[in-house]
């Protein structure tokens, strides 16, 4: 019944994204590794994992809403671009996306999950995080998790609170809304403002945000900012004009000039 209840409340927010998951046509799978990575006893997450040519760390990928979900690293570059600088990558999808079974609307405990996942591959390597807007916010919150494994993260288009995100749908946003008033937990939880101030370890934080982006515009980086500074440092940029979690697709070499020297003094 309570899997059942599940399936029926997460329909609002993306039942248009649950579909049948495949491989990249024009992408290679070689040297890919399909990978299980375990949440609870019971469910556990698919994910894909490549090693880099004499790494120097491991990168876990949390993917943006959307149906390509794990797919959307493949397909526009970002996968490439760390194999390409000596970074191991593994990539997943979240609980009911692409080929994983939907089973909870805890979605920091995935991010923590592949985390861990990682490290138990490469106990020798240091563990970064990289995520765009759905898999960056729930990536902060896993932040605030104790035994986090991140010792950086890297989170384009991160939004405050559930609201601020959703009300671009109305019908999904007064679904959030009316379980705020029966289940107010799922906004406290869910929350990358409120958890801001949990941060665990102090790991360091580049925020990135286009100007030109409705969903999550560069102020919502500016209060990110401010509620995580005391507890560990951050770096805020933008761009001027790229659409919602492509700011790689749109301006690679800002991009890759904010990413890499990050990665490499972090990691």
């Amino acid at each position: 019944m309570k899997q059942l209840t599940h399936q029926i409340l997460r329909k609002p927010f993306f039942g248009r994204f649950e579909v049948p998951w495949s491989w990249p046509q024009a992408i290679s799978k070689q040297g890919w590794e399909s990978v299980s990575i375990p949440v609870t006893a019971q469910y556990n997450l698919a994910g894909y994992w490549k090693a880099a040519e004499n790494a120097k760390a491991t990168v876990v990928l949390a993917h943006p809403m959307g149906k390509s979900a794990k797919a959307f690293w493949l397909r526009y570059g970002h996968a490439d671009l760390l194999l390409e600088n000596g970074y191991n990558v593994l990539i997943y999808d979240a609980n009911g996306f692409g080929e994983s079974q939907g089973f909870s609307f805890a979605y920091p405990n995935d991010v923590y999950a592949a985390g861990i996942f990682a490290q138990q591959k490469t106990p020798n390597l240091n563990i970064g995080l990289l995520g765009a807007s759905f898999g960056a916010a729930w990536g902060l919150c896993s932040l605030a998790q104790e035994h986090h494994p991140y010792k950086m993260a890297v989170l384009e288009g991160v939004f405050p609170t559930l609201p601020e995100f959703w009300k671009h749908y109305p019908f999904a946003h007064a679904v959030l809304q009316a379980s705020n008033i029966v289940v107010p937990k799922f906004n406290r939880e869910l929350n990358p403002l409120r958890k801001s101030a949990q941060i665990q370890h102090a790991p360091p934080i580049l925020l990135m945000y286009s100007e030109s982006d409705i969903y999550t515009p560069p102020k919502f980086g500016h209060r990110l900012k401010a509620a995580l500074e005391p507890h560990t440092s951050v770096q805020l940029q933008t761009v001027t004009q790229a659409e919602h979690t492509h700011i790689f697709r749109d301006q690679p070499e800002q991009y890759q000039s904010y990413v890499l020297p990050f990665l490499a003094q972090h990691l």
